[in-house]
């Protein structure tokens, strides 16, 4: 069974900011929230200097928001990424099923959009 876990087809690749701190501690939590590593994170700066490997993110603004690269190949970003993580790790289930209530993308997009444009004061810029 571990083996199964460990098949790359079932890891979602998920891209952040590394130098953004709210979202080193929300990487944090969710590798501790995922025992069976289903997510692999990647800093988008790391991502950037690989491009031949990850071509989905030449033409995204992948440093302002969470972008995800699915286990079945689907490109993922902002709300809807931060949507399907949840729906991917275990002790976050419950919360993941409200997200996928009809229309809850009204509230979640622009939610996420003041939570991700808010957290820009918090960078250094060391990624410019």
């Amino acid at each position: 069974m571990r083996n199964l876990l460990k098949d790359r087809c079932l890891i979602h690749y998920l891209f952040f900011d590394r130098y953004c701190p709210p979202c080193l501690a929300a990487v944090r939590i969710f590798q501790f929230l995922d025992p069976h590593q289903h997510c692999e994170w990647i800093p988008i700066q790391d991502a950037w200097l690989h491009m031949d490997k990850f071509p989905y993110l030449s033409s995204r603004n992948a440093a302002h928001e969470l972008h995800m690269f699915t286990n079945q190949g689907v490109v993922l970003h902002g709300f809807y990424a931060f949507r399907r993580l949840l729906l991917a790790v275990p002790a976050s289930f419950l919360p993941a099923i409200v997200l996928y209530l009809p229309y809850a993308d009204r509230v979640g997009v622009p939610l996420y959009n003041a939570i991700s444009k808010s957290r820009l004061k918090h960078i250094s810029f060391k990624n410019s």
